[in-house]
């Protein structure tokens, strides 16, 4: 809980209340305080290699935080839907719904388990499927954003 000069402060309060990223946001506030020392030191040169700096420190700062909040979205094909489900709720902590699907090519009614998980909890979701049925079908694809309990908070008024 430190502060790296003050603007990120700023960043954090933004961010808590508004779907702005915290690196825009320090970015924000700080080409204010590049743009100003051009008064100082007159030398555009300075401003903008501030201003390179702080897209740079800026773009970084948003992969960092962002790679740490990835998603997943599973669908998992499997007769033995309903013990995979169960694994998950009590092994990885998340959420199952099953839907009912059809299969166009065979004609058979299927259970569809559909799970969101975190991106660093997808080894383990495999394993589990493994596990239990190696022969499962088994679709994984990143989502862009998840809203709910276990993951973001909505922060739309």
């Amino acid at each position: 809980n430190g502060s790296t000069g003050g603007t990120d402060i700023i960043a954090a309060i933004v961010n808590k209340y508004k779907d702005v990223s915290l690196g825009r946001m320090i970015m924000i506030c700080d080409v204010f305080i590049i743009s100003s020392c051009y008064f100082i030191f007159h030398d555009w040169r300075r401003v903008i290699f501030g201003f390179v700096t702080l897209f740079i420190i800026g773009v970084v700062l948003d992969w960092i935080i962002n790679s740490a909040r990835q998603s997943v979205q599973f669908f998992i094909f499997s007769k033995k839907y309903d013990e995979i489900a169960d694994r998950i709720i009590k092994d990885a902590d998340r959420g199952v719904t099953v839907l009912d699907g059809t299969g166009w090519y065979s004609k058979n009614n299927v259970k569809v388990l559909v799970v969101l998980a975190k991106k660093r909890q997808s080894l383990e979701i495999f394993r589990l499927v493994k596990r239990i049925d190696p022969n499962a079908f088994i679709s994984q694809s990143s989502v862009i954003g998840v809203y709910g309990e276990g993951f973001d908070k909505l922060k739309v008024k």
